[in-house]
């Protein structure tokens, strides 16, 4: 008898241990980490090469057939509007072999020159360029798909160099609203719009950059993306430790995240990671983010 109650003893006090010790083990809660559902600034980026020109210049061509007699105006000289550049001779017999002044229509320097003294020309041949190198413009072509996005006076930047920080503010003066079948692009001219900042020299390439602001948006990180039955879902935050899953509909992924067209709203918290899988059911310990910690 005394061994039965021993034995009924030992085993009550076993029990009791065993209970006391399941009660002292801490319960493993899942550590997450939330993000908040924010609207962003939906802004989509064009770059186009573009090229510095003058703003002003003139292309010369031959009115008559003959040959140029005498070139008086040199590459880089600068000239006056109405100021004989060269002269061309007829040798027409009606014109009794006289020398024909060919002059500049406008002011400012001549940039090319397509002939030489004593060279033959014919009606329609090239002569020669005047240009104003102190007024600048930019041509740029634009791919028929940003065209809806681009239109006269938006603002951007230019830059010569990317791997430089000096950029200039340009404004779109015009498109032209024929695209090339060839290439697909419409031409467009820009404009500086600090004239009194210091400029690049004409025939530079460079690259326009425009940020296009096209509403809001809400996106999520890649990494809060669970699948159920082949559905992207979210694990929303529910009650103060609790979550529950959600289904989103996705739209482009940009980077590492996702636009997301519905399923979440503004204001919602959603899980971006877990030191473990999340059952239902599951307690969450919540992780203060870097900003939180910081405030």
């Amino acid at each position: 008898m005394k061994h039965v109650l021993l034995l009924t003893f030992m085993s009550v006090t076993n029990l009791a241990f065993a209970a006391s010790s399941d009660s002292a083990k801490p319960v493993d809660h899942p550590k997450v980490l939330l993000e908040e559902i924010k609207t962003l600034d939906d802004k989509k980026r064009i770059i186009v090469p573009v090229k510095v020109e003058a703003k002003i210049q003139s292309l010369v061509s031959a009115d008559i057939e003959g040959h140029v007699t005498k070139i008086l105006k040199p590459l880089g000289s600068t000239v006056k509007a109405g100021e004989t550049i060269l002269f061309l001779e007829n040798k027409d017999p009606g014109f009794t072999y006289a020398a024909v002044p060919v002059r500049s229509p406008v002011a400012g320097v001549v940039s090319q020159i397509w002939t030489s003294q004593m060279a033959k020309v014919s009606r329609g041949d090239k002569l020669f360029t005047v240009i104003n190198p102190k007024t600048l413009k930019l041509s740029a072509e634009f791919p028929s798909s940003d065209l809806y996005s681009v239109s006269s006076g938006l603002t951007g930047e230019f830059k010569v160099d990317s791997s430089r920080d000096l950029k200039l503010a340009i404004r779109v003066v015009g498109v032209s609203p024929l695209v090339d079948a060839r290439t697909g692009t419409a031409s467009a001219e820009l404009e500086f719009t600090d004239t009194q900042a210091i400029l690049p020299q004409i025939g530079t390439i460079g690259q326009a950059t425009f940020e296009i602001n096209q509403g809001s948006i809400i996106m999520i990180p890649e990494a809060s993306l669970v699948f159920q039955d082949g559905k992207p879902m979210v694990r929303v935050l529910k009650g103060k430790n609790e979550f529950s899953k959600k289904a989103v509909v996705l739209g482009e992924q940009r980077d590492s995240s996702y636009v997301v067209k519905s399923g979440v709203a503004m204001g919602e918290k959603i899980v971006v990671r877990s030191s473990r899988p999340l059952k239902e059911g599951d307690v969450l310990d919540i992780e203060a983010n870097k900003t939180e910690k910081t405030q």
